[in-house]
Order: C-alpha cells, then sequence, then structure tokens
C-alpha cells in the first residue's frame, strides 16, 4: 500500500465516522509558544480548551487531518530505522464529542480491519499520585474486551503527553505497537485523552514545578497521532521507514559509497 493510499485511507476512515477533514495547518504556528509546529494537535489547542468552537468551525466535534509537522528533540537519533525532524502526523480529534471507548474503538478498527495489521501490544499509563491521575484501567477493560490481551503499564516520561508549548492541554496515552519487517515493536499510534490543562512546560511537569498543578478540563477530548512514515514501514514489510516509497527514490540517487546513516539523514532534511 503506498503512503498516497494510506493518507486517503485514514481520512476517508474518519470522514464516514462524521469527522470533518481539516487541511494540514503551516509549519509556522498561531501558537506563540511553540517555533514550530510539532504535532497535530497543535492547530487545535483552543478547541479544547474552549477558546474555539468546533461546531461552528468545522460543523462538527470531531476533526481528522495529515499534519506536516516538525520536532528537534529526536534530531540526534536520526538515521536510525525510525526517527525523523520533519514527518506527517495522521490524527483523529474529538473537542467533547467521544472519549476513550470510542477513541479506542477506531484505532483497532483502522489498524486491524482498515490496514489488515496484527497488533503486538499497547500500553497504557501506570498512573503517578503526585500528580492525582490514577492508573488507567478504562483503557485497559476496552482494549481486553476489543481482545487485545498484552496490555503494558509505563509511566509519565512515555505514556502523558503534552503540554505543548509553555501550557496547553494534555493527559494520559495509550500507544498502539506493531512490528516491521525486521520483527521489531514499532509504536505507530499515539492516543491521547485530553483530560487536564497545565500551566507551564511538560519540564516542569516532569520535575513536579512547586504551585503548579493539573486542573481538569471543563470538557475532556481525544487526540491522536499516528506517523504517517512509521506505519507506511509496517505496511509496506519495510526494516526502516527509509525503505519506503516515502524515501526509496531519494536514496537511490546518493551515492552507494556513502554510508547508509548519511543517506537517512540526507533524506530527512
Amino acid at each position: 500500500m503506498q503512503s498516497t493510499d494510506i493518507r486517503t485511507r485514514f481520512l476517508n476512515f474518519f470522514k464516514e465516522r462524521a469527522h470533518a477533514v481539516v487541511p494540514s495547518s503551516s509549519l509556522i504556528p498561531s501558537d506563540p509558544s511553540v517555533l514550530l509546529t510539532t504535532a497535530g494537535m497543535q492547530q487545535f489547542k483552543p478547541y479544547f480548551t474552549g477558546e474555539a468552537d468546533a461546531i461552528r468551525d468545522f460543523g462538527s466535534r470531531s476533526a481528522a487531518s495529515v499534519q506536516k509537522s516538525f520536532r528537534t528533540s529526536d534530531i540526534d537519533e536520526v538515521g536510525d530505522e525510525r526517527h525523523l525532524t520533519f514527518f506527517e502526523m495522521l490524527g483523529n480529534f474529538s473537542f467533547g464529542g467521544y472519549f476513550k471507548r470510542e477513541a479506542i474503538t477506531f484505532a483497532y478498527e483502522f489498524i486491524t480491519r482498515e490496514m489488515g495489521l496484527p497488533i503486538s501490544y499497547v500500553t497504557i499509563f501506570k498512573g503517578r499520585e503526585d500528580i492525582g491521575v490514577p492508573r488507567d484501567t478504562e483503557s485497559e477493560q476496552i482494549w481486553n474486551s476489543l481482545g487485545v490481551t498484552d496490555v503494558r503499564e509505563e509511566g509519565i516520561a512515555d505514556v502523558f503527553w503534552g503540554p505543548t508549548g509553555s501550557a496547553g492541554p494534555c493527559g494520559p496515552t495509550t500507544e498502539i505497537y506493531c512490528q516491521n519487517a525486521a520483527g521489531q515493536d514499532i509504536e505507530v499510534w499515539n492516543v491521547v485523552f485530553n483530560q487536564f490543562f497545565y500551566a507551564g512546560t511538560r519540564e516542569e511537569l516532569l520535575a513536579g514545578a512547586t504551585g503548579k498543578k493539573l486542573e481538569p478540563l471543563a470538557t475532556p477530548g481525544v487526540d491522536t497521532g499516528m506517523g504517517l512514515e512509521r506505519l507506511a514501514m509496517v505496511a509496506q514489510k519495510t526494516r526502516t521507514i527509509f525503505e519506503t516509497d516515502l524515501f526509496a527514490s531519494t536514496i537511490a540517487l546518493l551515492p552507494s559509497t556513502m554510508p547508509e546513516r548519511d543517506k537517512r539523514i540526507i533524506a530527512d532534511h
């Protein structure tokens, strides 16, 4: 399945489920707290906080997009099998329209039925008492009801998203892992449950900054992100993202004597 087909299939899947298809926003965001757009949810931050009205703007409380994104957090890892600075993020979002059960069910159905891929395992947030967020037993029960029994607990560094920038919505997540052609389990999709607002940076949250607490959002929402490049790697049964149709033609133009890592870095940049 070519990458163009994956994009189309993803957007159509959610359009059929009453999601408004929203174009990718600019890499230069309207959010002044960040330099570049780092995630699909960036343009939707005002809808999670109640500053904007999704019904008025999109005609629906749910949206889907393929967002061009740029992150430097993994720049030192670019050149391995799966990391990039520029990438495309497939995402579906709910601004008070649906929550955990629907979000997990949509993800399960798209991966297993629409894409025909087996799920290796999923993760849930194991909870953290000092920030007042319990273990996500609800997500575990939903996965179990869908027949996914390999559910693994992870901590705040891995399965608690956000906030992005200097403040914003955030919450526990559940991740989906699938195998690539090398037999490696790859995180392909992160389903975020935006339940809180944090008036600080993610670094402050992780460090337990004094005077700043997670405040419940008036209307919890869903924010998901699935890397197109990683999904293409799994769907096209390649060992790395650089062997997919997204990068293969660029790699082929580079000298055969060039080290493989250098080729990948050039292809990314």
